[in-house]
């Protein structure tokens, strides 16, 4: 499942999502984190004739794969996309529920506003998505739109991808650090 494809570009999501994730682990990993990595190329965690749906069973794998590398915070990182082109900027979403996983959505919605300055500025939202569901404090980002064809042209830089990988392991390292 490539996900969200570019309007403009035809670019799949599933590339650029690997981009900023690939950024934001070797952050990490430089300032002394332990990162699990769901995937590091693009391929997907399903067989090809699995018993049950394809994006069911990957799921099912990554949240294998978070469970046996004992993660203590879970990012999952996508890009947006809207049948209108004029919606735009990030948007976190947390497991309703889980007090750490609002407060972690909430400091990052904040830190891509302030380091993003998109045009419109979003709150972070309870959501219910299955990989928020792992029992520790998870959010999904959706850095931007690629149906917003300014935003696409955006997203798609290597320039933007860092600007989005840096904010979202410097909120990330200060969350883990501050042992909440």
């Amino acid at each position: 499942d490539g996900g969200a494809v570019g309007r403009v570009s035809g670019v799949p999501e599933k590339g650029i999502n690997l981009d900023v994730a690939l950024r934001v682990q070797a952050l990490l990993e430089e300032a002394g984190a332990d990162v699990v990595m769901t995937r590091t190329g693009d391929y997907a965690l399903c067989d090809e004739n699995p018993p049950i749906r394809k994006k069911l069973q990957d799921m099912q794998r990554r949240a294998a794969l978070i469970r046996q590398g004992g993660a203590g915070v879970v990012l999952s990182i996508h890009m947006n996309e809207y049948a209108g082109r004029s919606q735009s900027g990030p948007q976190v979403f947390y497991r309703e529920g889980c007090p750490a996983g609002r407060l972690l959505a909430g400091a990052i919605q904040s830190a891509m506003i302030a380091g993003l300055s998109p045009a419109r500025k979003r709150e972070a939202l309870g959501g219910d998505y299955y990989i928020l569901t792992l029992g520790v404090p998870s959010v999904l980002v959706e850095c931007g739109f690629l149906s917003n064809p300014d935003e696409e042209r955006r997203l798609a830089t290597p320039a933007h991808q860092k600007k989005i990988a840096a904010t979202l392991a410097a909120v990330l390292a200060g969350f883990v650090h501050s042992g909440i």
